[in-house]
């Protein structure tokens, strides 16, 4: 349950940082685009990230790296963790 809020909670901020740069935002929410695009080059690290170390435990790769870059550590934690059981 608390995984499904932390993608909720990511898609909401992919939602506004999307609306702030349509929109051009004032003051401090001018600086979610800025923000989304630090949060998406840290998705793309950890796309890679799965790409190298998980492959092998991925069914569908692209979709999994996908999910990634969307959701970040909220998808790449069930990697994480399958690991962690072996």
């Amino acid at each position: 349950m608390k995984l499904m809020f932390n993608k909720f909670a990511t898609l909401v901020f992919w939602l506004l940082v999307i609306l702030a740069q349509v929109f051009s935002w004032p003051g401090l929410l001018s600086w979610l685009p800025a923000c989304g695009l630090a949060v998406l080059a840290i998705h793309v690290l950890e796309v890679l990230y799965i790409w190298f170390a998980f492959r092998s435990q991925s069914h569908a790769v692209g979709k999994d790296a996908l999910q990634i870059l969307i959701f970040g550590i909220f998808h790449l934690r069930r990697f994480i963790d399958e690991q962690a059981e072996h």
